[in-house]
């Protein structure tokens, strides 16, 4: 549970700043939103991620990610990013980007 809160506290002080993104803490959680729509929000000791297929499928392959299942359903844009240490959450900052502008796009 603490990793848990932890990346919440170091993804909420790395996106909140961002403009436009809105950030909604739970009791056991974070969502991330922006034009009303969610592009992240922490699970477990990671994060999962709203990006194009193509980047869903480039890191999912290369071992980086995993694909988020929902029941019985595989999500086709969602990723789980795990995260061994909290603060690696900075360092893929870029992905946070493009999941912005991915969703931000479609919004």
């Amino acid at each position: 549970m603490k990793a848990q809160n932890d990346v919440g506290s170091v993804l909420v002080s790395m996106l909140a700043r961002i403009p436009g993104v809105v950030v909604t803490r739970k009791l056991t959680s974070a969502n991330f939103t922006i034009r009303k729509k969610v592009f992240a929000f922490t699970k477990g000791d990671g994060v999962v991620l709203k990006l194009p297929p193509e980047t869903v499928k480039r890191l999912v392959e290369a071992g980086t990610a995993s694909m988020l299942i929902m029941g019985k359903r595989t999500m086709k844009e969602w990723i789980v990013l795990r995260l061994e240490n909290p603060s690696d959450a900075k360092k893929r900052l870029r992905l946070f980007e493009e999941a912005m502008a991915f969703v931000a796009a479609k919004a």
